[in-house]
This record gives structure tokens, C-alpha cells and sequence, in this order.
């Protein structure tokens, strides 16, 4: 038979839960408190004085509660979370979401141990159970050894610093960049890229992060508000009838139909983030795709067709 004492302490922690729960969405006043605790207090007149004793218990655990007053107000600070469901489910997803081969891989998968170290059993089938809806960011390469160069471009960024590098293009030739102006860092055809306007092209490029070497930043820093803007690239294409029914990919920035032919056929208008991009991305299509506009850059596109062509003559 349970003793007094026994009651008395499944009793506590019973009211600690309940205590932390109620104060998990953010501040809550001492009527709306009071209100969702429900049971758990003897009685109203009582409640703010049980409060700010089982207060003091949440605290010796490390979970910190403020108090605000005018009007009284309680915020929770700190300590172990509780999780709902949905939250595990979203936690697993981050998860499954981050290949090994992610620069910042080890650095999520610290902070999920972190979060889900103290996971009931029954918590933890449900945190460790696969998602079935997955959008892995997997790269082409291994980007963990590249974490260090991502962080000091990333610092380089925050303060508008321009840097130097050497850069090994797709054909092994290998450049200096004595200057370069950051913008950002972004993921696309599973690599990173840095994005950056150099002097030595005076055109805003992407660079391969894994082919950067020799990074050094330099003392002349961009003034606030001074930055350079990155004009995206306008250009027109035609889609086949095949993929044109329904609604379109979003594939590139204000993309429009500008004209719907007889045999199904789209012609779109769109902007790009480089020609590059614009070319890689239309590959993709194959032959449901062709480059109309601008010549120059139709021009590219089919030296680069006449390229994977002359690989397979013969």
C-alpha cells in the first residue's frame, strides 16, 4: 500500500508536469494558470501560493519560470523540453533531412542528442521511427572536411569583409581571385556554391566551395547599405505539351507563360540566378525544354549540347 509519503511525491510530480506543460506556449497570466491547471490546485485562493512553491521545485531542476508583474505574468526559461507528437515527428525529420555529408552534419546530430536525451521510452520509438516524407540534403561530395572554410566565409559575410582566394574551375585550371565582395552561401545541384562579384571578371559568380583554396580575408570592408546588387539573368524558353499541362515548375524567379502554341507547347519568360544555373537546370528537361532568349545565351546552351554530342559520336 502506497504510503503517505509516496502520495505525497507522485502528488508533486504529478503538479510539476502539469506546471511545466501549461507554461511550455509562452507567457501566461495567473488566471489563464490557474485555468489550465485545473485539478491540480486545491483551490483558487490557494493556487498562486502553490505555484510559487512548485516554482522553487522546478527551479532546483534546473527550469527556470520569470516573473513579470503589472500584470503578473509567467514565461518558462530553460530546462528540459517536453515534446508533443508532432514535434518528435518534426525533430526526426530534421534528422533524416541532414546527410553524413552535410558540413554541418555533426553539429544537428549533437544538438538532436541534446534535445531528445532525455526522451521517455515511449517518446523515443516515435522519435527514432523513419519518416516517410523525406527531403534529404545530400551532396554530390563529402562537404564535411569544408565546415572551417564555410564558417570563415560565413563570418566574412556577416561583416561585409571582401576575401582572396585561388579557384580550381571544372576543367582543373586553376585562377587567383585577389578580390572578391560575399554574398551568400546556397545549395543547389548538391553543391555548396559561394556567391560572389569579383574584380578580376567584374560579373557576380558562383564558386564551388569544395574547389576554394587560399582563403584570406581582406582589411578594406564593404560600408553598411553599400552592397552590390545581384541582377538576375532575364531569359525566354519553350516547354514541351508533355510537361506544360497543369501547373508549372517554379524552377526559376518570375516565371510567366507569355504564350500557349497549337501543339501545347509554353513559352515562358523567367529570370535566372546565373547563366550557368539557367543552363544546367534546362538540361534537365532534355529535349522538353529549348533556350530561345538571348542569343548570346542560346549560344552557350548549344555549345554545350554540341559538347555532350560530340562525347557520344561513334
Amino acid at each position: 500500500m502506497p504510503t503517505p509519503l509516496r502520495k505525497g511525491a507522485t502528488r508533486l510530480i504529478v503538479r510539476l508536469h502539469a506546471l511545466r506543460e501549461a507554461l511550455r506556449d509562452g507567457p501566461v497570466d495567473l488566471a489563464d494558470l490557474t485555468a489550465r491547471l485545473g485539478a491540480a490546485y486545491a483551490s483558487a485562493s490557494s493556487a498562486r501560493r502553490m505555484i510559487d512553491r512548485d516554482l522553487t521545485h522546478l527551479a532546483a531542476l534546473d527550469i527556470i519560470v520569470e516573473r513579470q508583474v503589472n500584470p503578473l505574468r509567467y514565461t518558462l526559461r530553460g530546462g528540459l523540453p517536453t515534446y508533443r507528437p508532432p514535434e518528435l515527428r518534426t525533430l526526426a525529420m530534421i534528422r533524416d533531412t541532414f546527410d553524413t555529408r552535410h558540413p554541418q552534419a555533426a553539429q544537428v546530430a549533437a544538438l538532436l542528442d541534446r534535445l531528445t536525451a532525455e526522451l521517455t521510452p515511449a517518446e523515443r520509438r516515435d522519435y527514432e521511427r523513419r519518416t516517410a516524407r523525406r527531403a534529404p540534403v545530400r551532396p554530390a561530395i563529402d562537404y564535411a572536411p569544408y565546415a572551417e572554410l564555410i564558417e570563415a566565409l560565413e563570418r566574412a559575410i556577416a561583416v561585409g569583409q571582401p576575401v582572396s582566394f585561388r579557384y580550381q574551375s571544372s576543367s582543373g585550371r586553376e585562377r587567383a581571385h585577389p578580390r572578391v565582395e560575399l554574398y551568400e552561401i546556397e545549395f543547389y545541384e548538391r553543391h555548396f556554391y559561394l556567391v560572389g562579384y569579383t574584380d578580376l571578371s567584374r560579373q557576380i559568380l558562383d564558386f564551388r566551395i569544395d574547389r576554394i583554396s587560399e582563403l584570406r580575408g581582406l582589411d578594406q570592408r564593404r560600408p553598411p547599405g553599400t552592397e552590390r546588387p545581384r541582377p538576375l539573368v532575364a531569359f525566354r524558353y519553350r516547354l514541351a505539351a508533355a510537361l506544360a499541362q497543369g501547373e508549372i515548375s517554379q524552377r526559376f524567379e518570375e516565371q510567366r507563360v507569355v504564350e500557349r502554341l497549337e501543339n501545347g507547347d509554353v513559352i515562358i519568360e523567367a529570370r535566372g540566378r546565373s547563366d550557368f544555373f539557367i543552363i544546367q537546370t534546362l538540361l534537365r528537361y532534355r529535349a522538353n525544354a529549348e533556350l530561345l532568349w538571348p542569343p548570346e545565351l542560346r549560344a552557350r546552351m548549344a555549345e554545350e549540347v554540341r559538347g555532350l554530342a560530340g562525347m557520344y559520336e561513334g
